[in-house]
């Protein structure tokens, strides 16, 4: 029978690993706690670690002309940090912070380098994360460039809903109008509308989604597409 690992994960790449994946991944993964505001990878610097996220959300941040940045993706339980390295280089460009506090396993980069050339199935798997992760980025820049406010933070909540246990977000409207590169009194009236229309409730420094499904409807098709890509990427692999 095949060794039985300790698999108590909630982070989706890992879980989807085959027996054989996980063994090798496992004893050179650490529990870190990560604040929020954590920088996990500066612009332009050697990325020392790359972390499967169990909770918490990570944003990627580009900068533009006068460093003003600008988030294009989001990392949570479903992915990892560090894709430079799992594409074969050791830095980037952007930033990736801690949004909202969480708990990732961490990996060095020298270790995740050693077992990425030590499994075809592994590489395979975040490499497939990788694509997904693109997908993301690129809708991202489709919403940004053709939606109108209101559709972009009803994107942005449903996206930060999904990698979140319970309905409720620890978010502040500046923090949002940073993220989504808007001035603050756009996302406080945006935030106004969807809480007379009953989508969510809001409360100092909280955002409660309080029907998801209405909220998926604001985003005028922006949301489901890369996380349709995902799904059919991250399946579980079952080979040992």
């Amino acid at each position: 029978m095949p060794l039985q690992i300790d698999r108590d994960t909630s982070n989706r790449i890992l879980k989807g690993l085959s027996e054989s994946d996980f063994a090798l991944m496992s004893a050179r993964l650490s529990s870190v706690d990560l604040p929020a505001r954590r920088k996990l990878e500066m612009a332009n610097r050697h990325i020392d670690h790359c972390y499967f996220m169990e909770s918490g959300i990570a944003s990627v941040v580009a900068n533009g002309q006068g460093d003003r940045g600008i988030e294009i993706a989001l990392i949570g339980r479903e992915g990892v940090t560090g894709l430079p390295v799992i594409m074969g280089t050791d830095r980037w460009p952007n930033e990736t912070l801690m949004q909202s506090a969480g708990v990732a396993r961490r990996i060095s980069t020298p270790d995740l380098e050693y077992v990425l050339k030590q499994s075809e199935t592994l590489r395979s798997t975040l490499l497939n994360y990788c694509h997904a992760f693109v997908i993301q980025i690129s809708q991202t820049a489709v919403a940004n460039g053709r939606g109108k406010i209101e559709q972009r933070l009803a994107r942005w909540l449903c996206m930060a809903h999904d990698r979140i246990d319970g309905n409720e977000l620890a978010l502040t409207h500046d923090f949002l109008a940073l993220t989504l590169g808007v001035r603050r009194p756009g996302v406080t009236l945006a935030l106004d509308h969807f809480a007379q229309d009953g989508l969510i409730a809001v409360r100092r420094g909280r955002i409660a989604i309080v029907n998801r499904g209405l909220l998926e409807k604001r985003t005028d098709g922006s949301y489901g597409r890369s996380e349709v890509e995902l799904a059919r990427l991250l399946k579980p692999n079952t080979a040992n």
